[in-house]
């Protein structure tokens, strides 16, 4: 993945920078994926240091034991001292009801921060896996999206993806595939 220059491969807006993320950006992420999934108004305030506390112990782990089947990446504004403003996680994964079933790339945790969005980020992340998919040699990519976020079931289909099945509908989520070909 360091061969590739991220900034030259994707067309980010100018003064963003897509790159892999580091223990460093831990704290940053965090605050992101917070406030990305789980507004603090929709939880008592006594559960949302538990939360954080799971996320961060989550990331750091996930960062601390990178393999070659994972990559979490970043977009930073550089006008705002490198904040980050979005990030995604992909990475080789078997269903726990499948474990003897071949590992296919899964994308989670895409977040891009509020006042980020609509600028195009969170597609140039998406196509940053894309590219990390095709050298893992896959040939589809899956995600997960929440049944009631128009915006990203929108954004997703935009690019390709289509519904593959629906998974636990209790939890209000939907399987979206993307078949991955050579360029």
């Amino acid at each position: 993945m360091s061969r590739l220059n991220w900034d030259r491969a994707y067309t980010l807006p100018q003064g963003y920078r897509l790159r892999p993320a580091s223990s460093a950006d831990l704290f940053q992420l965090v605050e992101l994926l917070l406030a990305s999934f789980y507004p603090e108004e929709r939880f008592k305030r006594w559960l949302y240091p538990l939360m954080r506390l799971g996320i961060q112990e989550d990331i750091k782990r996930r960062l601390k034991n990178s393999t070659q089947q994972y990559s979490c990446l970043v977009v930073v504004d550089k006008s705002a001292g490198s904040k980050i403003v979005g990030t995604i996680e992909i990475s080789l994964r078997s269903q726990f009801w499948q474990p003897l079933h071949p590992r296919r790339p899964y994308i989670a945790n895409v977040a891009v921060a509020q006042s980020y969005r609509r600028l195009g980020l969170a597609q140039q992340m998406l196509l940053a896996c894309e590219y990390i998919g095709r050298t893992w040699g896959c040939q589809q990519l899956y995600l997960h999206v929440a049944t009631n976020n128009p915006p990203a079931i929108a954004l997703y289909q935009k690019i390709g993806y289509t519904t593959c099945g629906q998974m636990h509908p209790w939890r209000r989520r939907q399987m979206m595939v993307k078949e991955l070909f050579s360029t």
